[in-house]
């Protein structure tokens, strides 16, 4: 008798050791399967609306500061006697400043635009695709925009003989975490600007249409 309750003891104790391993292999599978799957589904589906408001509060932030800017503020345009081009330079000092303005004022309006957090199903939770446009919507916060770096680039378009389409951009990337249960994404944005725009009248040389100015 002493001996059958030993082995009763025995395999009690094995049945809480196999149901404690059970617990923690499940649990391990519901961490992995989190990470690699929800995590994934869920950042595909906020994507697009964090886009939306990141280039509509960088597209505010350039008019804002390029309301007033034109092409000579920004390119100085030299030709020789024959009418070609000899120079073109980029005003160094207006362009950084301008740069800085415009980071500081993305940064602000990004960050008071994701204030109110994205709406996400509850079904993108499931980190199945066919049901993440289904359930409850659930807010995930969205903490203010981790960096906003801003840089200037030209693209030259032939206009026909001697004419030059001369087009100025701003590029900005930034980058925004949002913060889900247990973990956060850092995504990074690029918004691409037409700041302003000329035609070059006479021969430009192949160092500029093949480089930038900037």
């Amino acid at each position: 008798m002493y001996c059958s309750y030993k082995r009763r003891k025995r395999r009690v104790k094995w049945k809480r050791v196999f149901g404690l391993f059970l617990f923690i292999g499940i649990l391990v599978a519901c961490i992995i399967y989190y990470q690699t799957r929800v995590v994934t589904v869920v950042v595909d589906f906020t994507y697009a609306e964090v886009e939306s408001k990141v280039t509509a509060s960088v597209n505010k932030a350039v008019l804002l500061n390029l309301d007033t800017v034109n092409y000579d503020d920004l390119v100085k345009v030299e030709k020789n006697a024959d009418g070609d081009i000899a120079l073109m330079s980029a005003n160094s000092l207006k362009i950084n400043r301008i740069n800085r303005e415009i980071a500081v004022s993305s940064q602000a309006l990004i960050e008071n635009s994701c204030d109110s957090g994205v709406d996400v199903p509850l079904g993108a939770l499931s980190g199945i695709v066919y049901f993440s446009g289904f359930g409850p919507k659930i807010t995930l916060d969205i903490l203010s925009a981790e960096s906003v770096v801003c840089s200037f680039y030209s693209e030259f378009d032939s206009m026909g003989i001697n004419q030059t389409r001369h087009a100025v951009y701003i590029r900005v990337n930034s980058s925004v975490k949002i913060v889900m249960p247990g973990k956060t994404k850092n995504i990074t944005v690029k918004t691409d600007v037409l700041v302003c725009e000329a035609v070059i009248v006479g021969k430009i040389p192949e160092i500029y249409l093949n480089g930038s100015i900037f």
